[in-house]
């Protein structure tokens, strides 16, 4: 909750084009959201407590999100990977 809350505080204008991408395109978001995802995770990556989170949880962010890639029409399909991914992230702060 708390990377969430420094990423969207830190990275407001980016995290708000990305979801505006994603909601245009819920069929091929993956594609075409791809640079507009960069730049959020760009941005968020100069933060410490996010640097933490991307190591620590580095298995449970990559299965959520190879799941994305897999069920890209179907974000729903990834919802036991987002929580794991959740739960570390929380250990973490």
């Amino acid at each position: 909750r708390e990377a969430l809350a420094v990423t969207a505080r830190l990275c407001g204008p980016e995290l708000e084009r990305y979801g505006r991408c994603v909601a245009a395109s819920p069929g091929s978001w993956h594609r075409e959201c791809h640079r507009l995802r960069d730049s959020v995770t760009r941005c968020a990556s100069n933060h410490p407590l996010v640097r933490r989170i991307r190591r620590d949880c580095s298995d449970s962010l990559g299965a959520f999100e190879r799941c994305l890639r897999e069920h890209p029409g179907n974000a729903a399909e990834c919802g036991p990977r987002v929580s794991a991914f959740l739960l570390c992230a929380e250990s973490v702060t």
